[in-house]
């Protein structure tokens, strides 16, 4: 049986994962390689927040556009919807990753 959350513990995450997002994009501003930008702690931390960060992570990729999540949503989902075509094309990644989770039932 799976618990569903109090909505504290929700409100929580969500912040959480916002707080994470900024400092990794801040931090990793002025990288330019892709390895960095990905290998950086606070982009392992959300990764490590697994699945109960997924909504918050979609509504964060349809605002923000940041393809760069991508190796995040694979970690944490196990799938790869991004065809070898849109490799490197930011927005193209973003688009593929809303479509997946829209069609795997996820609302955010």
């Amino acid at each position: 049986m799976t618990s569903i959350p109090a909505p504290q513990d929700t409100k929580i995450l969500e912040c959480q994962v916002c707080e994470l997002l900024e400092r990794w994009r801040t931090e990793t501003a002025p990288l330019s390689s892709s390895t960095s930008i990905t290998g950086h702690p606070m982009y392992q931390e959300i990764i490590a927040l697994g699945k109960p960060a997924l909504p918050y992570l979609f509504r964060d990729l349809e605002q923000s556009q940041d393809g760069h999540l991508s190796k995040a949503l694979s970690a944490i989902t196990g799938a790869h919807p991004i065809p070898p075509e849109q490799r490197g094309r930011i927005a193209l990644i973003a688009a593929s990753w809303l479509r997946w989770a829209r069609q795997n039932g996820y609302q955010w």
